[in-house]
């Protein structure tokens, strides 16, 4: 079964026409049942629910609850509002790992589908010098600008409403891309050009039957797969420049 939650907008109706004309061509079998929901503070759903978790060093706490911090964790306050990216999520704990392995202090760092701002706030703050965070969702933008201003690491980190790897010309030491295996399709064979030697790239937001895919098309690229990742039914491919 699949569920999806698509907006009462035209797109909304033009997915929903375009799922109805693929069953009916015999691309896939079943049918489609569509039930309105009314609105519902998603929002107020979350903050009502969520509480904080750690991920190594780092320690994700919401941003309204008081922390308390054992010597050597690292704090993250977030809000991730409408925005994807609570750190609930096991591909977004497994990109966090990443960037706590990889981070070490001077880096410069790529978050491609930043969402809340989560991953670059890490890198930041494990001491990364540098990151470029980027979005094509305009309110992913908007919530990511407000933690890294809640998080104290604006000077350090941009957050750039963009998509692509088109226009970037910085070199990164770890780039890092939460996202879909057709997204990671179309940004591979731009990324060997903004890693800098010796370079990471985490891609991350795919299931075990997009592994062997995902990898070639990783390959293909000119990285080499270094180890692939694995928690609660999602996978993290970890590759290397050169």
């Amino acid at each position: 079964m699949l569920r999806a939650y698509l907006p009462s907008t035209r797109v909304g109706r033009s997915t929903l026409s375009r799922l109805r004309r693929a069953l009916a061509r015999g691309a896939a079998s079943g049918t489609v049942g569509v039930r309105v929901v009314g609105d519902t503070d998603w929002v107020g759903v979350w903050r009502a629910h969520a509480k904080p978790f750690q991920v190594g060093r780092l320690t994700v706490l919401p941003a309204w609850m008081r922390p308390r911090i054992r010597p050597g964790q690292v704090l993250i306050r977030l809000d991730a509002g409408q925005a994807f990216g609570s750190g609930e999520h096991p591909s977004t704990q497994l990109c966090l790992g990443a960037v706590e392995r990889h981070v070490r202090g001077g880096e410069t760092v790529l978050d491609l589908g930043t969402g809340s701002g989560i991953l670059a706030i890490a890198a930041a703050r494990l001491g990364a010098r540098r990151i470029l965070a980027m979005d094509d969702d305009e309110t992913a933008v908007s919530v990511a600008r407000a933690n890294v201003r809640a998080n104290g690491v604006e000077r350090r980190v941009t957050v750039r409403h963009a998509s692509g790897l088109d226009r970037v010309r910085l070199r990164a030491d770890l780039i890092v891309a939460n996202l879909t295996p057709e997204i990671l399709a179309g940004i591979l064979p731009h990324v060997g050009r903004c890693l800098a030697p010796g370079g990471r790239f985490v891609g991350s937001g795919f299931g075990p039957a997009r592994v062997t895919e995902v990898a070639r098309l990783v390959r293909e690229s000119g990285l080499r797969v270094v180890v692939v990742e694995a928690r609660r039914g999602w996978r993290t491919v970890h590759a290397a420049a050169g």
